[in-house]
């Protein structure tokens, strides 16, 4: 884990050498996930697992952002070379030293910040030329779930975090979905919110706001915004119901436990019928894990919820189950070493569902 967080030793704050640095145009920087343009240029988003692409020649790049909030990382050639933290107000962070050549270079954001949209500007170049996008993959995943989707604290050395070091410690590009989906070669959306449930977050909390308030949203914070329409991925991964029964229902809330159950399987069976509209019967797989703590009732709804999928003639549908986990991460949650594991077995998994 050491080298993904070593920096470069010449990152700047502006080019050096006095070279006069140029913003790429937007056009020439290639986008992925919920992404909406920026009124005063740029782009906003809030989602985690969003990035932006730029193939150049050059020896430096420098990354336009305005963002205190967030945490980026910067690979180049598909390498993290740069960690960039929160700020407040727009700057140019720059990586200078680069072998002279082509370089492929995405600007990735670590985190989620629901509440805040962060404000990418672009990229800039000092004595570079920027070059035409590649295509993009072919193979498209979609990431459904919670803060095990959202990689939340994964990287942390210890399960006791505060909130900035839960932000400071979560890494998307080491977390189960990014790991899966570059290992099939395929382009990814993740659409995942830490301590949201289908019909239920976690210990009932903010009861107006569930999955199904934010799912359909291009920023989480504007429930007036909408996503590209032409983005049709072929396999959709599902990771919901953590939140929902990880912990005890709590007098006063709104359903009891049988309730819940039953709640839960609807909304269940109404997300797979959207997901099915939206994109055309894709491949889809939903992830269950075992709860012991409140008498392990997610797995058996799963598994009701796949025998009933199957039987009204929905056959490109399945269940992986994690199994037990370290949970060595912030608040026990899955860390860097369960993420691997998790996407080695999503991997072969998705290998063998047709």
């Amino acid at each position: 884990m050491r080298n993904r967080w070593v920096m470069c030793l010449l990152v700047l704050l502006a080019p050096v050498g006095g070279a006069r640095a140029e913003p790429v145009l937007e056009s020439l920087v290639q986008t992925s996930g919920r992404i909406i343009a920026a009124p005063a240029g740029g782009w906003l988003a809030t989602w985690p697992g969003v990035s932006w692409t730029l193939r150049f020649s050059g020896e430096a790049v420098g990354v336009r952002l305005d963002d205190a909030v967030n945490h980026w990382v910067l690979e180049v050639d598909g390498q993290a070379r740069l960690q960039i933290a929160p700020a407040v107000g727009p700057r140019t962070v720059w990586l200078q030293g680069l072998a002279a050549g082509e370089h492929r270079a995405q600007l990735i954001k670590r985190t989620e910040s629901p509440l805040v949209a962060a404000r990418v500007l672009g990229f800039e170049l000092a004595e570079g030329t920027p070059l035409p996008p590649e295509p993009k993959p072919v193979q498209r995943i979609e990431f459904i779930g919670d803060s095990y989707t959202a990689a939340m604290g994964n990287i942390s050395p210890g399960r006791a975090c505060t909130g900035p070091e839960i932000s400071a410690r979560t890494d998307i590009t080491q977390g189960f979905a990014v790991l899966t989906a570059r290992a099939l070669n395929a382009e990814w959306q993740i659409h995942a919110k830490s301590g949201m449930g289908l019909v239920r977050n976690w210990n009932g909390g903010v009861p107006h706001e569930t999955h199904g308030t934010h799912y359909a949203r291009a920023l989480q914070n504007d429930p007036a915004s909408r996503p590209a329409p032409d983005w049709q991925p072929q396999t959709v991964v599902i990771g919901l119901g953590t939140n929902d029964f990880s912990t005890p229902v709590r007098e006063g809330e709104p359903r009891d436990a049988a309730r819940l159950e039953q709640d839960f399987l609807q909304a269940y069976r109404a997300l797979l019928a959207e997901v099915r509209t939206r994109y055309g019967q894709p491949r889809v797989l939903m992830l269950s894990l075992p709860l012991p703590s409140n008498g392990d009732r997610l797995r058996p709804l799963l598994q009701r919820l796949l025998e009933e999928q199957r039987a009204a003639g929905h056959q490109r549908i399945d269940l992986l189950d994690w199994g037990r986990l370290n949970g060595g991460a912030c608040g026990s949650h899955p860390d860097a070493a369960d993420h691997r594991h998790m996407a080695d077995m999503l991997i072969e998994r998705l290998q063998n569902l047709k």
